[in-house]
């Protein structure tokens, strides 16, 4: 089949996402810089490309409480950025108590700006909700497609975000590969509701909400039943992954983590969106001058990939953490904060810093990194480095 390219802008292949998803319901409230997705979904409605339905609602809280109430019966999803995003915190976890397979992309937006950083997705990371990150627009278009497929998995079945840096992606354009629509639709089954409905499954429903709602069984079981599906994402994240890779020849990483240049390296900078994305032509130079560092670019922050990073302490000697978010009263980022606790148990444990970037949509240019990667490098070969956590 002859393969189909467009310049575009991230959003778009936001929207192409759902579009070959076939979702059929859409809750829409518009916020910079994710209003164009919607905008572009309702242009696929009108033209007759999709066939969905697309209510406009009064607030972020809405579209996320309208699209529980969708997913119970249709592939569902809504999309929004920053402010947005915490306006819909509340319900966000009744999404994932009900274990309700719905979709959102989020397009990264500061809560503290216009521009962007990953606060408004970290201040979410205890709802319950999967969350996996995007580099550029064709990972966000088959990160999208795929998300759908990670989060009605049986073994999972919980909401899930995508995600990419806004204005950065959102609104820069660049070649996508659109798959074709047969080929999505072999690769993602149709919708299948995740609860009964109709009067022949009456029997199932009440087993199901006696399960639920019954006063003599341990209060913390939805807990520990949710947790345990999130556990059960890691492997099948990277089944996915690689099944997406065999469909339309391309993956990222393992699905949790990609790691760039590693082979025979003293260290690795870790990062995640965009700026990871900028961090390969750091490490491309620096390799190309004879120094040991590769990249780590995560994937899936929730759930984290505590596993991968044992396995890489077997290889480097330091980790240099960027962090574009900051958890204020905690020494460290958050992602350098998970990454420490994942190695408490490595017995050969690397030196980790920290690096706080492109805060409010700072830019991280190359030679910033090249700078992080130097520091990071130092602390493989055992010099003293101060201090461990710094503003970049």
């Amino acid at each position: 089949m002859a393969k189909k390219f467009e310049v575009m802008v991230g959003n778009k292949a936001v929207a192409y996402a759902a579009k070959l998803a076939r979702v059929k319901y859409v809750s829409a409230f518009p916020i910079t810089p994710q209003t164009t997705i919607v905008q572009y979904l309702a242009d696929m409605m009108a033209s007759g490309e999709l066939d969905a339905e697309y209510v406009t609602m009064e607030g972020e809280l809405s579209c996320q409480a309208s699209a529980i109430t969708a997913s119970t019966t249709v592939r569902s999803f809504t999309a929004t950025s920053g402010p947005g995003l915490l306006y819909m915190h509340h319900p966000m976890h009744m999404t994932s108590w009900a274990r309700l397979p719905l979709v959102m992309a989020v397009v990264h937006r500061s809560t503290k700006g216009m521009q962007p950083d990953q606060m408004d997705t970290m201040s979410q990371r205890d709802t319950g909700w999967l969350m996996l990150e995007c580099q550029n627009s064709q990972e966000l278009l088959d990160t999208g497609i795929m998300s759908f497929k990670i989060a009605e998995d049986p073994r999972v079945r919980l909401p899930l975000i995508f995600a990419g840096d806004g204005y950065i992606l959102s609104y820069t354009s660049e070649p996508v590969e659109i798959p074709a629509q047969e080929e999505v639709d072999a690769f993602l089954p149709p919708y299948k509701r995740p609860y009964p409905m109709y009067p022949e499954e009456a029997e199932e429903a009440r087993a199901l909400m006696s399960e639920m709602w019954n006063p003599f069984v341990d209060p913390q079981k939805v807990w520990a039943d949710q947790q345990q599906a999130a556990m059960n994402a890691k492997t099948v994240i990277k089944e996915v992954n690689a099944e997406f890779e065999k469909w339309f020849g391309r993956s990222y990483g393992n699905g949790l983590v990609e790691e760039y240049k590693c082979e025979d390296v003293d260290a690795v900078l870790v990062s995640m969106g965009t700026i990871a994305s900028t961090a390969k032509t750091a490490i491309d130079q620096m390799q190309k001058n004879g120094k040991k560092i590769g990249l780590v670019a995560i994937k899936s922050f929730k759930p984290f990939p505590d596993e991968e990073f044992q396995r890489i302490a077997g290889y480097a000697k330091a980790m240099g953490v960027i962090d574009r978010n900051v958890s204020t009263g905690t020494r460290g980022g958050i992602t350098f904060t998970e990454i420490r606790h994942a190695l408490y148990d490595v017995d050969e444990r690397p030196v980790t810093l920290n690096f706080h970037a492109g805060m409010r949509g700072k830019e991280v240019r190359v030679e910033d990194l090249k700078r992080m990667a130097e520091k990071t490098l130092k602390a493989a070969n055992g010099e003293k480095v101060s201090p461990i956590v710094e503003w970049a």
